[in-house]
């Protein structure tokens, strides 16, 4: 078959690589998507009254063709989004047994007033909870908080651990025309350090016109996004001033993850980029934990290799069309790998950084 006659399947398996024929292996331990989203229409219509027209900035600059097949999207993964019945279905064909379901990354809602954010971080919070609550060795949540206000976010962030149980939250890769190294979210960092959760920061912020056709929103903005987040994380000192940060990067960890060497030359060339570091640039940056939604056996074997089995974890980015529907089956195409880094990275390693156990999650 010729790549032009290659057939469209937005939500099967990817066509950046070839896959494996038959039975597909599996770990004998549990399976754990830390990247899966779902979609609170409560949230959506507490807040529509108060946008003004486009606020979220992962809404603008799409050409009109990119705008037609996002209508379709929209359309066809309702049910998947919203839902859980059609998602048990899709996680055992994944071969996922435990999902972490955070909000779609386009109700992060930083542009409201901070009080309405608030409200709507509870609203999404507690209706992941009660989406969820029937199937607790499937799922668990990752929460969300209204990080354009530093004491509400950690109000929130404290309810998402304390009274919801919660062992993590999904954050956005900008805050309105904020950079996550803001001096004013010192403390929010702190408060999860000391509550020892996994911060999984997921992108939405990056806007060009220059990006609006053929998705390029997604397929370069995204990863850009994450980049730039993880460059101020590291060069502004947040990962010096807090090292024991548990921050879980989406889409293999973006740009940086395979391009780390530029950091390390300027951090050696220039006293602009040493300010507030005092060790290369790729010493923080092995600190962070990666995805695997990289979709080439190249690739993910290069993110293992050079930032070990330990820290990289399965994700899926359910329901969406830029999702990898055969994470673990992606792992076991990875060559050399013995059978204890498969199971870390398709499910050990998740539940180690939420603090859960593997018992609760089995029959």
């Amino acid at each position: 078959m010729a790549d032009y006659d290659i057939p469209l399947r937005p939500y099967g398996s990817s066509a950046g690589r070839d896959h494996l024929a038959g039975v597909k292996p599996r770990p004998k331990t549990v399976t754990v998507d830390l990247h899966g989203h779902m979609r609170i229409p409560a949230a959506d219509a507490l807040v529509k009254p108060y946008l003004l027209d486009i606020t979220h900035p992962g809404d603008r600059a799409p050409d009109a063709v990119t705008q037609k097949v996002r209508k379709k999207q929209d359309e066809d993964r309702k049910a998947h989004l919203t839902g859980v019945e059609q998602r048990l279905i899709d996680m055992d064909k994944m071969m996922v047994d435990v999902m972490a379901v955070s909000c779609s990354p386009s109700q992060f809602y930083y542009t409201v007033d901070p009080s309405l954010g608030l409200e709507s971080s509870q609203v999404i919070n507690d209706g992941i909870v009660s989406m969820t609550k029937d199937d607790p060795k499937r799922f668990v949540g990752l929460g969300t908080v209204p990080l354009q206000d530093t004491e509400l976010a950690i109000k929130e962030l404290k309810r998402c651990v304390n009274e919801l149980g919660f062992r993590g939250i999904q954050i956005g890769a900008r805050v309105r025309n904020e950079e996550l190294s803001t001096p004013r979210l010192d403390p929010f960092w702190a408060a999860c350090q000391d509550l020892d959760i996994v911060i999984f920061i997921h992108p939405n912020s990056f806007v060009s016109d220059r990006l609006s056709p053929h998705h390029f929103k997604n397929i370069i903005g995204n990863p850009l996004d994450t980049t730039v987040a993880m460059h101020y994380l590291i060069f502004d000192g947040v990962m010096e001033r807090f090292p024991k940060l548990k921050f879980y990067l989406a889409h293999g960890g973006a740009f940086a993850s395979h391009y780390s060497a530029r950091m390390d030359h300027a951090y050696g060339a220039r006293s602009d980029c040493r300010q507030h570091i005092h060790q290369r640039p790729s010493t923080y940056l092995k600190k962070f934990y990666f995805d695997s939604i990289v979709f080439s056996i190249e690739q993910l074997t290069n993110l293992i290799n050079q930032y070990g089995s330990a820290h990289v974890l399965i994700g899926t980015d359910y329901p969406f069309d830029m999702g990898e529907y055969d994470p673990v089956e992606h792992v076991y195409q990875v060559s050399g790998l013995s059978e204890d880094d498969r199971e870390k990275i398709c499910g050990l390693n998740a539940l180690s950084l939420m603090g859960l156990d593997a018992g609760d999650f089995m029959d």
